[in-house]
């Protein structure tokens, strides 16, 4: 039973494959390749998340843990969508669907960060692993919008969609990135404004992600 299942699972991972450089060529197969493996590591990244988070009760990392799962789930609607859709209307219906969970994702990250200036939440972070989140972050949000930029004229609007939803995430890790740097400052500023300033950072990216 085991063994058919994997065989299942192969060739499905093989006619996709065939189908996305068919339809797509080469390189955008293989980039949407990357994609769906991204997506799925990252429901196992999330899944750590959400546990780390519950065991130190952590509120901040299960928001970013909740986050993560819409984001995997709008990407993952976009790629079948890919896959299924037979015309544009079909496109049209997958595209809105995504929307819709990044929409519904992005609002409550907001109501999320209002929460932080009436209830306080820090993080104190290393300045090595502060710098590295920053460096990692900076570097994924510039590829991103290089895959906006790159597939603004593509024809399919479920990639385009799929570039959209990578940029969203990367833009709400700007939060996690600022509050790594703004630890170094714990002992020397009061932590409501830390949470505040993390607050307003993460009110104006889910606005952006929002949109």
């Amino acid at each position: 039973m085991k063994d058919k299942s994997y065989i299942k699972v192969i060739q499905y991972a093989k006619d996709t494959n065939d189908l996305f450089k068919n339809q797509y060529g080469s390189k955008m197969s293989r980039s949407l390749q990357i994609t769906g493996a991204a997506a799925t590591a990252g429901i196992f990244i999330a899944i750590g998340k959400l546990i780390m988070g519950i065991l130190s009760l952590s509120f901040f990392t299960c928001a970013n843990a909740f986050y993560s799962f819409g984001m995997i789930g709008a990407k993952s609607i976009a790629l079948t969508g890919i896959r299924k859709a037979q015309d544009k209307q079909g496109q049209y219906q997958y595209c809105f669907f995504s929307g819709v969970v990044l929409l519904v994702t992005s609002l409550l990250y907001i109501i999320y960060s209002i929460r932080l200036f009436f209830i306080p939440i820090t993080s104190s972070y290393n300045m090595y692993v502060a710098i590295s989140i920053a460096t990692v972050t900076f570097a994924e949000i510039g590829l991103n919008i290089r895959g906006v930029i790159v597939t603004r004229h593509n024809h399919t609007l479920l990639i385009h969609a799929i570039k959209m939803i990578n940029l969203s995430a990367s833009l709400i890790t700007l939060v996690l990135t600022q509050t790594a740097l703004l630890s170094f400052t714990n002992i020397e500023t009061n932590t409501l404004e830390i949470s505040k300033g993390n607050g307003l950072i993460g009110i104006l990216m889910g606005t952006v992600a929002t949109i």
